[in-house]
């Protein structure tokens, strides 16, 4: 009876099939990364070696063991698609499946991902939090593990269809939290005297040039430290705005998902931005110019003064070969020397197989006999060795190549953005040594990632380094090179920009995400909310309820002593008294003082979003026809512009997860009513000009009315 097999059901056989398929279009694409001597691996235990970072695929708190055999190529094909297709590089996906390994293994002894269940993912979940002290990576690995049922689910892998929703909830935060995140993700006002007065200084040293120049670019505009790597000598540029003022712009790649874009640099970091910019161009000038070479010459080896006067495939002497490597000779005898640098290269796991290949072949020529000795007079005069390597330049260019170039040169980095020849910051091998102030160039190599070596003079991260603060006698000081990012979004939420704009400022596609670096004092938020409306009530849970269930509201509920019910709109409240005047806005809800919204109420939420998205097409076709001179255009441009503006505070006042649900926001009156506008008309009152663009001389809406009603206009026309 041992010999029975099981049945399976048609849908464990469909999930089966759809887990192979996609676990075999992954495999299909993994040939994309190819070396010209190295084929990738699919079962390789990490992919770092094909610039495929974060990929190692180890039981969790286990690193040297992999993930079961009946899970790894799931977890493999899911990474495989975050890098490739996502272009993400985050441990969180690994860390999350890390955890369902075991809890699968633990609920249903087999990690065969098409048998999960809700049961699996809420223990995954408990893992998770049991593994990582940290609430919020814990959060964070919920939200992956959401991801993975997702696409367990529209990818049909799971047998047995089910609803899973993650029980971890975001830490909540506290006044006291906010402060403390606050403290340490901005710089201190010291931190940022000091790298100005640095900067000021003018200092020399290469290292010291990159780290006080990227500081002065990544405090222009919000950036991340990567991104400095796409960024070009040229990115600079000028345009006049709608006024005429000039106005600097920088051209950036932003990662995650953004792209390519322009960002705007203050006027205030404008002359500083230009000055870092020249001092990194000028001292990185013959980098690029020896990039370039390198790229136009693949088979040429590195030039520099010791390289032997010889052709490609001429044998070299071990001399030869040390004084064309750069390999001392002072304490030891050449073979020595070339000896020990080949078994370090290949001892080192990080180099290709072309790299291992030939210094193995070189190594395995090396005569390990004491040598034949020759006497003259009695004396020894020399050693004779029989070694049976061959040595040329061309093996030690593909060699040198393959040490000291990133592999994907002529490239930055593995995006393939920019060019090292087009580079801003490209720098050789050993200019930007962590470990001393001195300089020790090696000509063989560029630098490819600049975010270890800037983290390091701020942060000092590695020990008997000195900061770029110590070294120039700024003790006590190191900053985070994200903080600059969380300094800036900070900046434009007190300055008042729109969540959009910030976003698209930071190279951001997610607007929510801007909540995380915004670090306004509540105080500060107090007052962001308070220059917006006037209050009418606290917090109220009632309101809210009688909002929801369509009750009817009184002004008691806002705080009032009246029972007189209050009308709804399609935005909020409306608390105009009709019984003393008609609606003097004409249904212009979102400009008036006597409408309010009440935190939390989704329904009025989604219309005013919807009423934004309206704005934002409508500005389109305003803009063109202003642009035209069509009639009556610039009016309902500057009419367009209010709204959407009114809509972007209120939606970002009503988002805030710091304003509690129930909290009454009222709208500040623009001054704007029908009678008003009558009497200005007729020229008994002079309305101040409030809009938001430049308009025509002669106003289109006094035109327009003038010419509807028939009277006469302001230069004595009768219509």
């Amino acid at each position: 009876m041992s010999n029975v097999i099981p049945f399976v059901p048609k849908s464990g056989l469909a999930a089966s099939a759809a887990l192979n398929e996609y676990i075999q279009w992954a495999k299909s694409q993994g040939s994309l990364y190819d070396g010209p001597d190295e084929p990738f691996q699919w079962m390789a235990f990490s992919w770092d070696r094909w610039d495929l970072k974060k990929t190692a695929c180890s039981k969790l708190g286990k690193r040297s063991e992999m993930l079961s055999p009946d899970f790894v190529d799931y977890a493999k094909a899911t990474l495989f698609e975050e890098r490739v297709v996502a272009l993400r590089v985050s441990s969180h996906r690994l860390m999350a499946l890390r955890c369902l390994e075991v809890a699968m293994l633990e609920i249903i002894q087999k990690g065969d991902v098409t048998s999960v269940s809700a049961a699996v993912f809420d223990k995954a979940c408990d893992i998770a939090k049991d593994h990582y002290s940290s609430a919020v990576t814990a959060y964070i690995i919920s939200g992956q593990l959401k991801y993975i049922c997702n696409h367990l689910h529209s990818a049909g892998i799971v047998a047995k269809p089910f609803i899973w929703e993650p029980q971890i909830k975001p830490p909540r935060k506290t006044l006291k939290s906010s402060a403390e995140a606050a403290a340490t993700r901005l710089p201190s006002d010291t931190v940022l005297m000091a790298l100005g007065e640095i900067f000021y200084s003018k200092p020399e040293l290469p290292l010291d040039v990159l780290v006080t120049s990227a500081v002065a670019i990544m405090l222009s505009q919000p950036s991340r430290i990567s991104e400095l790597s796409y960024l070009k000598k040229d990115c600079l540029f000028i345009e006049r705005d709608a006024q005429g003022r000039e106005q600097l712009y920088i051209l950036w790649y932003s990662a995650k998902n953004f792209g390519a874009n322009r960002k705007l640099v203050p006027d205030s970091m404008s002359k500083t931005c230009k000055e870092a910019v020249k001092r990194v161009v000028e001292i990185t000038q013959k980098n690029r110019e020896y990039a370039r070479w390198l790229e136009e010459n693949p088979e040429s080896f590195p030039y520099h003064s010791d390289v032997p006067n010889k052709g490609l495939d001429t044998p070299l002497s071990v001399q030869e070969a040390c004084d064309a490597l750069m390999c001392s000779t002072k304490n030891r005898s050449p073979r020595a020397a070339f000896r020990l640098l080949l078994a370090g290269v290949v001892k080192n796991a990080k180099y290709s197989v072309q790299v291992h290949k030939i210094a193995q072949e070189l190594l395995d020529g090396y005569d390990t006999s004491k040598g034949k000795r020759h006497y003259v007079n009695g004396r020894l005069a020399k050693l004779e060795f029989h070694d049976t390597w061959e040595i040329t330049l061309r093996k030690l260019n593909k060699m040198v190549r393959g040490i000291y170039l990133p592999r994907y040169f002529p490239y930055t980095d593995s995006r393939r953005i920019t060019k090292f020849q087009d580079a801003l910051f490209c720098f050789r091998t050993g200019t930007l040594t962590a470990g001393t102030d001195v300089v020790q160039v090696k000509p063989f190599g560029l630098v490819g990632s600049l975010v270890n070596v800037i983290s390091q003079r701020l942060t000092g991260s590695i020990k008997n380094v000195k900061t770029i603060f110590e070294r120039h006698g700024y003790k006590g000081m190191k900053v985070n090179s994200h903080a600059f990012r969380h300094f800036l979004n900070t900046a434009s939420n007190r300055a008042g920009l729109s969540p959009e704009l910030i976003a698209r400022w930071s190279g951001r596609v997610d607007v929510s995400q801007n909540r995380v670096y915004n670090h306004m004092s509540p105080e500060e938020k107090v007052e962001e909310i308070e220059s917006f409306t006037s209050p009418l009530v606290a917090s109220s849970r009632k309101l809210l309820a009688s909002l929801k269930t369509n009750a009817p509201i009184t002004m008691k509920d806002l705080g009032r002593e009246s029972d007189r019910i209050v009308h709804r709109t399609e935005y909020g409240i409306c608390i105009h008294d009709y019984a003393q005047e008609p609606c003097a806005k004409f249904n212009n809800c979102l400009t008036c003082g006597e409408h309010v919204c009440v935190k939390g109420d989704k329904t009025k939420l989604a219309n005013l979003k919807d009423e934004r998205e309206y704005l934002r097409r409508s500005l389109v076709n305003f803009h063109r026809e202003a642009d035209k001179g069509t009639y009556g255009a610039n009016t309902w441009l500057n009419t367009a512009l209010e709204k959407m503006e009114r809509c972007d505070q209120l939606i970002q006042v009503l988002e805030n997860p710091d304003i509690e649900d129930g909290a009454v926001i009222r709208g500040l009156e623009n001054g704007w009513t029908a009678g008003r506008n009558a009497l200005a008309l007729r020229g008994d009152e002079v309305e101040e000009d409030a809009a938001l663009i430049e308009t025509d001389g002669i106003d289109d809406k006094v035109k327009e009315l003038e010419k509807l009603l028939g009277i006469e206009g302001k230069h004595g026309k009768t219509f």
